[in-house]
């Protein structure tokens, strides 16, 4: 067995009777590294298998990961496919793997009404059962009742105070940064707390094996769909017959794009912290809008 092959998936695939015939890097991610591995049984099938491993040995955001998609795929929401977890072992994840094929004619469709499906699970209460990881930052879960609060401290606040400390902003910034993040209602609406994927945008959808719409890498918690819609507007959005099959199913208020960048604001803090200066720029462009 290769050495990169850590030693908790070496002993499954013993137990298993699978023996490994070859390895394949997968792109996509900025966190894990991740492989397909082709395996036979000793009766002669072949399977194949996702692999993802942590680099710095964090065995905690692959840990969230297996709880956010074993929630999706399990939870009477789950109305989209997303990947079965076949193992979560210290710094590394095994992950059913979807054999791409050409998206269906009603690819579109299907990911709209999914979704659409999946924010009708509701809670009484902001937040998950667990902190998330949204790409490589720790994203904040601590059940709140009230969601402008929720969104304020936890998301917001929690990456402005960050990006300060890193000097990725500079005190004025933050200052007006949370007055903004205290004036919410200002601007959204009241809304549920709803079941979400947490980090939609289009690398994590794919063509699962009949064409059908997929979900991977997800940062799960129960909040705003209008958050969930927001992100979907970043790095050249979804089809336009995605949000009209959305909003048909959905209750949706028309004016949602209207607060695209407040609620992405929480993603460009992210990306500023991640990968530094260039998104300063979007920061301090949002938070002038709203407080200027």
């Amino acid at each position: 067995m290769p050495d990169l092959i850590p030693q908790p998936i070496v002993e499954w695939l013993e137990q298993q009777s699978l023996t490994l015939n070859a390895i394949q890097t997968l792109s996509g991610g900025c966190v894990a590294d991740t492989c397909k591995l082709s395996l036979q049984s000793s009766k002669g099938a072949r399977l194949e298998l996702v692999l993802k491993q942590m680099p710095t040995g964090s065995s905690e955001s692959l840990a969230a990961e297996a709880t956010g998609l074993q929630f999706l795929r399990l939870s009477e929401a789950g109305a989209l496919r997303v990947p079965e977890v076949i193992l979560q072992e210290e710094n590394c994840l095994l992950l059913e793997y979807l054999s791409p094929a050409a998206r269906s004619v009603d690819f579109d469709d299907q990911l709209a009404i999914g979704l659409a499906l999946q924010h009708r699970h509701q809670n009484t209460r902001f937040g998950f059962s667990l902190d998330t990881f949204c790409g490589g930052t720790r994203q904040p879960n601590q059940w709140q009742g009230d969601g402008f609060c929720f969104y304020a401290q936890q998301r917001y606040q929690t990456l402005a105070q960050q990006c300060l400390e890193q000097g990725l902003m500079t005190p004025e910034l933050f200052d007006r940064l949370l007055i903004l993040s205290e004036s919410l209602s200002r601007w959204v609406p009241q809304q549920s707390a709803v079941l979400l994927h947490g980090d939609l945008w289009s690398g994590n959808v794919l063509s699962g094996p009949r064409g059908e719409p997929a979900l991977i890498d997800p940062s799960v918690y129960y909040g705003w769909a209008e958050a969930e819609l927001a992100m979907t507007q970043m790095f050249g959005g979804f089809s336009q017959r995605f949000y009209q099959v959305y909003l048909h199913h959905s209750e949706m208020l028309p004016d949602w794009r209207s607060r695209v960048d407040l609620y992405n604001l929480y993603h460009y803090l992210n990306h500023l912290l991640l990968f530094g200066g260039a998104y300063h720029r979007d920061v301090e462009r949002i938070v002038q809008y709203y407080s200027g």
